[in-house]
């Protein structure tokens, strides 16, 4: 048992055991270097018989060569690969660089190493175990992350060590971490005597453990910088160690002890990074040095030297000599392993160390070694080798352009913060238009995804206007990205604007590019209120969508066929979309296609996609689309009548969603209709008013009619017209989608005097059967069977009544299905509460898993679409199968769960 460890042993216990049980998971032990986070991860070693045992251990000076880590984790499982789906291992076959596959998307791999780990797990238990993590290249980092939050299902267990560095941060969301406190003095003491017995003098503890300051490795390599004497008490300690000696320094010591030519073996070993002792041997040779004389340096405590390898005993030992050598002894080092190794990248980097000031053939060498990065989805590798060669190129417009590029796969890299940064830093030195229009677009992009929306149509939308006379094209792509940040801040001028210079663009030959200039000057007329006049054109544009491939632009033709009502057209397209994006692994396309598809399909409160879209968007770090999607869960608990739910997403959603964004409406707007369904209709009315007063335009003129209802059943009924007004005449005019219509009706019904709401509610009722949103249906069945009985009209007021509850059971929105039977008892009848339907007791995951599966899709299929191993698809089937009462794929099929209909009941 490790001393003073109990909790992080007690923790380690319970992960190992969950794993041999089936029920995979991960853990971070972070602490300060030396706080025995190694000794924990060798403790779990020591614990897993029965259990394969991966290992990878991050390396400061590999930090930036792609998959370096990932491959040293799952190198011993390579002959697995051929296993995987093909898109997910030729993905990692393209990472490890085992072929010539070129697979530029990021999250194949990451995929692609959850399913290997799955496959190495499917003979007997794994231990993953993941020593320094801190250093680990970003591209690694991503890939064992995401895995490690797909675990549930695996019999797999992850134990992450990472150093508390702020310089180097590991951050991990959504996986439990332990902070590894300092020893107390006591047990630093039973540490100290365990180690070293009683012999150590009691005068010698008390320093060390002041020294130490409760950094258990500090007590352990402390003394081995003291003598014999020194320990026993027979010699002062004064002018040893002083207590704020860190342990490299002590490693330090005892490294200046050795003779020269065994430091500068120690060094080379240092600055080789993959610890292969044949690389060490060629520089050694190339130096001059004998590389038998590492034996020494083993012989010290300092290195291990076994099967083909140079292990240092401890991260610690590594950085100690690398940062304690003088530059122009790393730089021999470097050049040295430069000329010997066969890896042009590790060649290009130890070049680069090695290199002071600016050298164009060495910059050349890094920027060649980015193209293979990116190549293999490598695109923080990538970045850092642009930005390496920018600092190292002495033209200053090549500067530019690389540190651009630099930019953009930092930003592919899900690096922000540092693709801002580097498009600052080539500013000044930017005067070509094309380079410009490069940083125009990538800092719009930044802005939509995680800024103000405005800004960013604004970014775009001069970005186009300096660049249409020279490229078209690349005025026609930022066109596009204006159009999405203007359409999702609700702006119509800027819309309008996108319209008039798409437009005015040259006429183009390509297909594509007229298809996309006739999308936008669509959406531009329709938010001018040409609805009637450009319907044809729309109904071309919706036609030739149909042979596209490229889900965003799909995405934006089913918001055509959104304005004009064509439901059935809408979900074709987007259903397409979303199937097109989960086919690329794209997860930043299928994000941000699941936003719009989760919006459009507000009313209806499809939770599945909302919760995928959820986690997609934390996993890429894009605020925007994360806080919007938290608004539209809490919209769906509404709904539900989950108050403590709704409220606590709205909250979150509020945080997090930047200014600008629909995320606020939709929250707010939500937490009005759960005061609507709870009969609080002052409350509602107060929290619907500025919604709609001061609210994103789509949104905001969405609530008028739950507005409009809170004010009329508060007798406000003046202000009620003037509300309704605006929606009927501002919004639902002929050619507006039924569903509009139906509650321009439903407002004019809650507004007429008792002799014309009959006939307004009637209409209102059948507009609803023309559409496929069976929350406002329900909702309008409920107020029309409430005016029946007020009016005395039982009998009429029961029909309604009756087919309100039962949409609102099937629903699963318990609080408005116990109004409709409270409204149903007060005409005289009883009506039985009926069972929840199976499928509203589905989970999110469950009811994607059996979507996919009710349409063919076969287990492995289904995990790569929802990114998740075959073995949670096949745990979460068994839920599935359980839940609805059947005991086959086919019943599945049968029972209809991935229709559309069924996509429309199940609100779970």
């Amino acid at each position: 048992m490790l001393i003073g460890r109990t909790l992080e042993t007690a923790a380690i216990d319970r992960l190992l055991a969950a794993a041999r049980e089936g029920l995979g998971g991960a853990l971070v032990l972070r602490g300060e270097a030396g706080a025995g986070k190694s000794a924990l991860l060798e403790y779990a070693r020591s614990l897993a018989d029965g259990m394969t045992v991966l290992r990878g251990v991050g390396v400061e000076l590999e930090s930036e060569l792609a998959y370096a880590a990932l491959h040293q984790i799952l190198r011993p499982a390579f002959e697995r690969i051929g296993q995987l789906p093909e898109p997910q291992a030729a993905a990692l076959r393209s990472a490890f660089a085992l072929t010539d596959e070129t697979v530029d998307e990021r999250f194949r791999v990451s995929l692609g190493a959850l399913g290997l780990l799955s496959e190495v797990a499917e003979e007997r238990p794994l231990l993953c175990l993941v020593d320094d993590v801190q250093w680990f290249d970003k591209a690694s980092a991503d890939a064992i992350l995401f895995a490690a939050r797909r675990l549930d299902a695996e019999p797999v267990a992850v134990l992450f060590a990472a150093r508390q560095d702020p310089a180097h941060p590991f951050v991990a969301a959504d996986i439990p971490a332990l902070s590894i406190p300092a020893l107390d003095a006591t047990d630093a003491r039973a540490l100290v005597t365990e180690r070293l017995g009683d012999s150590i003098a009691a005068e010698v503890v008390d320093w060390l453990v002041e020294s130490a300051n409760g950094n258990p490795l500090a007590l352990v390599e402390l003394p081995a910088a003291l003598s014999a004497a020194q320990l026993s008490g027979d010699v002062s300690l004064t002018g040893a160690l002083p207590p704020t000696t860190s342990v490299e320094q002590a490693y330090l010591e005892r490294v200046r002890g050795l003779p020269a030519s065994v430091r500068d073996l120690l060094l080379v070993a240092a600055a080789e990074e993959t610890g292969e002792r044949d690389a060490i041997m060629r520089a050694s040779v190339e130096l001059g040095l004998d590389a038998a004389e590492l034996t020494v340096a083993e012989q010290y405590g300092l290195v291990h030297v076994e099967r083909g390898r140079v292990e240092f005993r401890h991260p610690l030992v590594r950085s100690a000599i690398y940062r304690g050598a003088g530059f122009v002894d790393r730089e021999r080092a470097h050049r040295a392993l430069a000329a010997c190794t066969n890896d042009v990248d590790r060649r290009a980097w130890h070049r680069a160390s090695a290199t002071v000031g600016t050298d164009d053939e060495v910059a050349d060498e890094l920027e060649r070694s980015a193209g293979r990065a990116r190549l293999r989805s490598g695109h923080a590798a990538a970045a850092a080798a642009l930005e390496r060669a920018a600092e190292l190129t002495v033209d200053t417009n090549k500067r530019a352009q690389r540190l651009v590029r630099a930019a953009w796969e930092a930003w592919r890299a899900g690096r922000s913060d540092h693709a801002t940064a580097l498009l600052a830093q080539a500013g000044p030195h930017v005067d070509d238009p094309h380079l410009q229009a490069d940083v125009d677009h990538l800092r719009g992009i930044v802005e939509l995804r995680r800024g103000v929306l405005i800004d960013a149509a604004d970014i775009f939308l001069a970005g186009a206007a300096a660049i249409e006379s020279l490229d078209p094209r690349k005025a026609l792509e930022m066109l596009l990205e204006a159009r999405e940040a203007a359409g999702w801040a609700g702006d119509t001028p800027r819309t309008v604007a996108v319209r008039l210079r798409a437009t005015a663009l040259p006429p183009s030959d390509d297909p594509k590019a007229r298809f996309l200039v006739d999308l936008l000057d669509c959406v531009g007329r329709l938010y001018e209120g040409e609805t009637t006049t450009v319907t044809p054109l729309v109904h071309d544009v919706l036609d030739r969508a149909d042979g596209l491939d490229e889900p965003r632009w799909l995405v934006w033709s089913a918001t055509l066929a959104t304005a004009i009502g064509d439901e059935a057209r809408e979900s074709l397209l987007m259903r397409r979309a979303i199937s097109l994006a989960r086919a690329s692994g794209a997860v930043d396309t299928l994000t941000n296609v699941l936003l719009v598809y989760a919006t459009m399909g507000l009313l209806v409160a499809l939770d599945a996609e909302a919760s995928e879209g959820l986690a997609l968007a934390r996993e890429t770090d894009q605020p925007t689309a994360a806080s919007t999607h938290l608004s539209m869960l809490a919209w769906s608990a509404a709904v539900h009548g989950k108050e403590e739910r709704c409220q606590a997403l709205a909250a979150e959603a509020l945080a997090l969603a930047p200014l600008g964004v629909p995320a606020r409406t939709i929250a707010d707007w939500g937490v009005g209709i759960l005061d609507l369904s709870r009969g609080r209709s002052d409350e509602a009315a107060t929290r619907l008013g500025p919604v709609v007063r001061a609210g994103h335009p789509y949104f905001a003129v969405m609530a008028i009619p739950d507005l409009v209802e809170a004010l009329a059943s508060t007798d406000r009924l003046e202000l009620a017209e003037e509300t309704a007004a605006a929606f009927i005449e501002g919004f639902a005019q002929p050619g507006s989608p039924g569903w509009a219509l139906a509650l321009a009706a439903l407002c004019r019904a809650l507004l007429s005097s008792r002799e014309d709401a009959d006939a307004a509610f009637a209409d209102a009722v059948r507009l609803h059967g023309e559409s496929e949103r069976p929350f406002d249906r329900a909702r309008t069945e409920l107020l029309y069977g409430e005016f029946l009985r007020r009016e005395r009209r039982r009998t009429a007021a029961r029909e309604h009544l009756r087919v309100a509850l039962d949409l609102f059971e099937r629903l699963g929105a318990e609080i408005w299905s116990e109004r409709a039977r409270g409204e149903l008892r007060a005409t005289g009848e009883t009506s039985r509460k009926r069972d929840p339907s199976t499928v509203t007791q589905l989970t999110p995951q469950e009811l994607q898993i059996a979507r996919l599966v009710a349409e063919g899709v076969s287990n492995k299929e289904a995990a790569a679409q929802l990114f998740i191993s075959p073995r949670t698809v096949e745990y979460h089937l068994r839920k599935v199968f359980a839940k609805l009462g059947i005991a086959s794929r086919a019943e599945l099929i049968r029972s209809g769960v991935g229709s559309r209909e069924e996509a429309l009941a199940a609100l779970s």
